[in-house]
C-alpha cells in the first residue's frame, strides 16, 4: 500500500514536473524558427481575438496561455492595434511588443516598366529608402548572389526589380527593401522558365533584358505576344532592333520625343547603332512581358509601327513598314 502511494506521487510529480517545462517552453522559447511573419491586428481587437490572429498564423502555439499571461501582467487592455512583424518571438516578447504598439507600414506599388531611377524616386517619396543608397546598391548585385543564384555575372539589377504592390515597415534599410522585390522576382518569374520548353535559345539573362523591350514597346497586353516574335525574327535574321525605348534609356528619359540626332546616340543601349541585344535590361519588366519573350507567337512579321491609339501595325516586309509609317505617322 505505501510503494503504491509513492508509485502515484511519483508520477504525480513527474506529471507537474513535465507540464511545468511544457508551460515555461510555451512562455520563454520561441515557438517558430522561420521567415519574419507579418500580421495585421485590427482597431478594437480584445485579448481573445488577438489570440486568435495570432494563432491562425502560427505566431503562438496555445492562445488560451496567451489570454491567461494578459490577465496576469494587467496588459490586457494595454494590447494595441497596428501592424507588426514577428520573429521567432518567445510569448512574452510577444506580449511586450502588442503593448507597446506596431510600426509604421507603406503601402507602395511599383508599376510595370519603370527603370530603376524611376523606381527610387517612387520610394523615396514614401520616405522608405534614401535615393542615393538604394541605386548604389542596385549596381551592386555582388552582395545579394548568395541569397539569389540567378543573379550571378549581372552588372545590375535593373530588370529584376519586380514591379508589384508592396508593405515596407518604416525601419527597414534599402538592404531590405531590395531583398523584397528578388524575392517577389524569385517567386513570380522562375516557375515561369519551369512551366515548358521555351521556343526560343536565349539565356535567362537575355529573357529579361528583350522582356525589358517589350515591356516599354507594347501598351496592350495582346500585342506582347506579337511584339516578342518580332524582336525574335529580327534577331535570328542577325536584323537590328531598332527599338526607340533602348535610346531612351540610354539618354536617361522615356518622357521625351526622339529626334533624329537622338537615334544617333553612341551608346551599347542603343539598338539603332549596335546589333543584338543591349548589356542589360532598360526597365523591370513584369509576368506579361517576360512569359511573352518566353513563348511568343508563331508569326513572321518583322516591323511595327504604333498606330496611335494604343495598338501597332505589324508588317512582313519593309515596304509594307513604310506604307504603314506614312499613314500612321
Amino acid at each position: 500500500m505505501v510503494l503504491k502511494k509513492i508509485w502515484w506521487k511519483n508520477i504525480i510529480v513527474a506529471a507537474v514536473l513535465f507540464l511545468s517545462v511544457l508551460l515555461l517552453s510555451w512562455i520563454f522559447l520561441p515557438f517558430y524558427s522561420s521567415a519574419p511573419i507579418n500580421i495585421l491586428i485590427p482597431s478594437g481587437a480584445d485579448s481573445f481575438e488577438i489570440a486568435n490572429i495570432l494563432r491562425q498564423q502560427s505566431v503562438i502555439k496555445n492562445k488560451f496561455l496567451f489570454i491567461l499571461l494578459s490577465k496576469v501582467f494587467n496588459w490586457e487592455k494595454d494590447l494595441k492595434a497596428g501592424n507588426y512583424e514577428f520573429s521567432s518571438s518567445n510569448m512574452i516578447d510577444i506580449l511586450r511588443k502588442l503593448k507597446e504598439g506596431g510600426t509604421k507600414r507603406s503601402r507602395v506599388t511599383i508599376p510595370e516598366g519603370l527603370p530603376e531611377w524611376e523606381i527610387s524616386q517612387i520610394l523615396e517619396k514614401e520616405k522608405i529608402i534614401k535615393k542615393n543608397d538604394f541605386l548604389a546598391l542596385v549596381n551592386d548585385p555582388e552582395i545579394f548572389e548568395e541569397e539569389f543564384s540567378f543573379l550571378l555575372s549581372l552588372e545590375s539589377l535593373e530588370g529584376y526589380l519586380y514591379p508589384d504592390t508592396y508593405y515596407f515597415f518604416i525601419e527597414e534599410n534599402e538592404l531590405q527593401v531590395i531583398r523584397k522585390f528578388l524575392l517577389r522576382f524569385q517567386e513570380i518569374v522562375l516557375p515561369l522558365y519551369e512551366e515548358k520548353i521555351p521556343r526560343n535559345n536565349l539565356s535567362a539573362e537575355e529573357i529579361i533584358i528583350l522582356a525589358s523591350i517589350v515591356e516599354k514597346e507594347a501598351q496592350i497586353n495582346l500585342e506582347k505576344p506579337i511584339i516578342a516574335a518580332v524582336f525574335h525574327n529580327r534577331l535570328e535574321k542577325g536584323m537590328r532592333l531598332r527599338a526607340d525605348p533602348t535610346v531612351k534609356y540610354a539618354l536617361g528619359n522615356f518622357q521625351e520625343r526622339l529626334t533624329y540626332e537622338d537615334l544617333t546616340v553612341s551608346s551599347p543601349y542603343n539598338t539603332y547603332v549596335y546589333q543584338g541585344l543591349p548589356p542589360g535590361p532598360i526597365c523591370n519588366p513584369g509576368k506579361d512581358s517576360i512569359y511573352a519573350v518566353l513563348y511568343p507567337d508563331e508569326i513572321d512579321y518583322l516591323y511595327f509601327v504604333a498606330k496611335g491609339d494604343g495598338t501597332h501595325k505589324f508588317s512582313n516586309t519593309y515596304e509594307e513598314h513604310l506604307d504603314a509609317v506614312s499613314k500612321y505617322k
